[in-house]
C-alpha cells in the first residue's frame, strides 16, 4: 500500500492491486485467475475501490478523523467512540459511503470495524491476547482493511454441538511455535473473494473444547484457503447486480497456519461470552446495518414514486398508501438508529450504541423488508417486469420504430422508463433482488432468537418488574 499518501488509508488502486495476491477462488467450479478482472467480481471490486478513493478526495463529503496514535487519518467508524457526537460523526461517515452504493453492498470496508473497534474497547477481556487485539486495530484502522466475516458453520448436523462435527466445522488441529493450524469450513462468508482479510470465529452453537474455540484475523491469500462461489447473472442491463453483487462464499481452510499475533481467542468460556455480546460488537453491527438499510430504502422509495408516475397510477389512494408505508419503513429504521445514539451506554473503553433500540430493529427489520418487497410487487405488478428491450438497444434499427410505444406517463420517455423499471426489477425481481431479501431476513440469524433475547434482557434489567408495579389510584 506504498502508493497511498502518508497518513491516509489505501487508495482504490492499492485495494485492486491487493486482490492480485495469489488467492484461490473457485467460481462456478472454475478457478479465477484475476479476481478484479473477472466478470463476476469486477463490478463490486471497482465499487469498493471507488469508496477508498473518496478517502483521498476532500470534496467527497466523507469525513476523516485522526487515528488513535495521531499519525494519520481514517474512516470515523474505524475509531473507538467516546461520546454521542463521535457516534453521530460515525453515522454520517457510514451514510456518506452507503449513499454511494445505495446500500446494496453489505460488506463495505467500514463494516467489520464494528467488531474490531468493539474488541479494542474491551481489550483486557481477551487476556493474554490483549496486545494482539490492540495491534489489530492499529493496523486495520490505518489501512481501513477490507474484511469479510467468517462466522457461520455450514448447515449440517445442527442438532449436534459444533465439537462433534469436526469433519466439517472449523477447528484447531494443532498448535506450533509459529501459531495455530486450522482446518474445516465456514459458510455464507459474504464478499470473501474481494476481501483482504477474514475475521474467523464461531457463532451459533456453544463450543465445549479448546479445539473449536478460535478467533483470529487471517489474510485471504493464506496458504490452504480456498474460496468457493456461485454466479448471480450480472449482464450489462442489470444495473445493480452488475455493480454490487456480493457472493456468499464457502471458505475451506486446509491446515492454514495462523501466526500467534493474529489470534484473539483460544478458550471456550471467552468464545461463548464473545458471541453473547460481552464486547458490544453485535450492537455496533446493528448501528452500521441500519445506516446501510436507510440508504437502500431511500433509493427504493425514490424509484417507486417515480415508477408510479411513469405508470400513471400515482394518484390512486392504494398506491399512495403503499408508498407512504415504504417511506415510514425508512423513517423507522433511521429513528431506531438515532435512538441507539441517544440511548448510548458505556461499553468498555467506549460509549456504545444503545442495545434496546438495536435489538428492536434486529427483530423488526427482517419481516418489514419482506413486506416492502411484496408491496412493491403488488403496487407495480407487471409494469416493472415489462422490459421488452434492453436499454442499450434504443436507437437500433430494430427498436427505433417502436420506441415511441415504450414511453411512460408523467413525461417519461422510453429511456427513463427502462432505466427506472430496470433498476427496480433488479432490486426486487431478479436473483440479485431475491438474494437481498434473504440477506436482510437472515442478517441477525433466526428472528425468534432475537425475540428471546429481547425478553431475557427486559427481565434481567428489571424493566418487566417495573412495568408490573401496582395500579396508580
Amino acid at each position: 500500500m506504498a502508493s497511498a499518501p502518508a497518513g491516509r488509508p489505501q487508495t482504490g488502486s492499492d485495494y485492486l492491486a491487493s486482490l492480485d495476491d495469489g488467492r484461490v477462488v473457485i467460481h462456478d467450479g472454475v478457478p479465477v485467475e484475476r479476481v478484479a478482472e473477472h466478470p463476476a467480481f469486477a463490478g463490486t471490486a471497482a465499487t469498493i475501490a471507488a469508496l477508498y478513493d473518496t478517502l483521498h478526495d476532500d470534496d467527497s463529503g466523507v469525513p476523516l478523523v485522526p487515528t488513535a496514535d495521531g499519525t494519520g487519518l481514517t474512516h470515523p467508524f474505524w475509531t473507538v467512540p467516546h461520546s454521542r457526537d463521535e457516534l453521530r460523526v460515525q453515522r454520517d461517515a457510514i451514510a456518506a459511503w452507503q449513499r454511494r452504493t445505495h446500500g446494496w453492498v453489505g460488506r463495505t470496508p467500514e463494516f467489520m470495524a464494528c467488531v474490531i473497534t468493539s474488541m479494542a474497547a474491551h481489550a483486557p477481556f481477551f487476556g493474554r491476547f490483549e496486545p494482539n487485539v490492540r495491534d489489530m486495530l492499529a493496523r486495520d484502522q490505518r489501512d481501513v482493511t477490507h474484511y469479510a466475516q467468517a462466522l457461520v458453520n455450514p448447515p449440517v448436523d445442527r442438532d449436534l454441538p459444533p465439537d462433534e462435527v469436526g469433519d466439517v466445522f472449523l477447528h484447531v488441529v494443532r498448535e506450533t511455535d509459529e501459531g495455530v493450524v486450522i482446518r474445516g469450513a465456514k459458510a455464507v462468508v459474504t464478499g470473501a473473494a474481494t476481501a483482504q482479510r477474514l475475521l474467523v470465529s464461531h457463532f451459533g452453537g456453544e463450543v465445549q473444547t479448546e479445539d473449536f474455540a478460535i478467533a483470529a484475523s487471517v489474510p485471504v491469500a493464506s496458504a490452504g484457503i480456498r474460496i468457493y462461489t456461485r454466479g448471480i447473472p450480472a449482464h450489462a442491463d442489470a444495473p445493480l447486480s452488475s455493480r454490487f453483487t456480493e457472493h456468499d462464499a464457502l471458505v475451506v481452510f486446509d491446515d492454514v497456519l495462523v501466526p500467534w499475533e493474529d489470534v484473539f481467542i483460544r478458550d471456550p468460556e471467552t468464545m461463548l461470552a464473545f458471541n453473547k455480546g460481552a464486547v458490544g460488537w453485535n450492537v455496533r453491527l446493528v448501528f452500521q446495518a441500519t445506516t446501510r438499510l436507510e440508504a437502500k430504502l431511500e433509493r427504493i422509495a425514490a424509484l417507486a414514486v417515480r415508477a408510479t408516475e411513469i405508470m400513471g397510477t400515482s394518484e390512486l389512494r392504494g398506491v399512495q398508501a403503499s408508498l407512504g408505508e415504504l417511506i415510514a419503513y425508512r423513517d423507522t429504521v433511521a429513528a431506531l438508529r438515532d435512538a441507539m445514539i441517544e440511548q448510548a451506554v458505556p461499553s468498555g473503553d467506549s460509549l456504545g450504541p444503545g442495545p434496546q433500540a438495536a435489538m428492536a430493529f434486529a427483530a423488526y427489520g427482517p419481516d418489514a423488508y419482506s413486506r416492502m418487497r411484496v408491496n412493491l410487487q403488488t403496487m407495480l405488478a407487471s409494469a416493472f417486469a415489462h422490459l421488452p428491450v434492453p436499454l442499450d438497444s434504443l436507437g437500433s434499427e430494430h427498436v427505433a420504430p417502436i420506441e415511441p410505444l415504450l414511453r411512460g406517463s408523467g413525461g417519461a420517455d422510453a429511456r427513463e422508463r427502462l432505466e427506472v423499471m430496470g433498476e427496480l426489477w433488479d432490486a426486487v425481481g431478479t436473483g440479485f433482488g431475491a438474494r437481498h431479501e434473504l440477506y436482510e431476513r437472515s442478517y441477525f440469524g433466526q428472528p425468534e432468537r432475537m425475540h428471546l433475547g429481547i425478553l431475557a434482557g427486559a427481565k434481567a434489567t428489571g424493566r418487566i418488574d417495573a412495568w408490573q408495579g401496582p395500579l396508580v389510584e
